[in-house]
């Protein structure tokens, strides 16, 4: 068996909110910073690889002119050429990913993931 380790940067449109009103009675929401949905977000991704589904890829990571994603050593351009060059034709080839040692990260809005990934 392969073992393979990169680093998964998910940089999460889908982090929940907190709608609560502030002392004046005005609506806020505050971010709810909560491992179980990263978790559950990682296993979208581990899915949609699988079965070469570029979806979960497109509606939890963030893309931007410019935006490099990483995996195996190498690196995409834009989210598109990700999922078009790997998550896509990978696909065909069977493969099985199990994830380990998984280290997420909150930093005010945004928040990532470090995991150790087996092929």
């Amino acid at each position: 068996m392969i073992r393979v380790f990169f680093l998964t940067a998910l940089f999460m449109l889908a982090i929940s909110s907190t709608t609560v009103a502030d002392m004046t009675g005005q609506e806020t929401s505050t971010p709810t910073q909560d491992a179980a949905l990263i978790s559950g977000i990682l296993e979208d991704i581990r899915l949609g690889w699988e079965n070469g589904d570029g979806k979960p890829f497109y509606s939890h990571f963030l893309d931007w002119d410019g935006a490099r994603y990483f995996e195996g050593g190498g690196q995409n351009i834009g989210l598109r050429d990700l999922v078009e060059r790997h998550v896509e034709p990978e696909a065909k080839l069977g493969l099985k990913l199990s994830f380990s040692n998984i280290q997420v990260h909150f930093e005010g809005q945004i928040a990532w993931a470090v995991v150790d990934t087996e092929i």
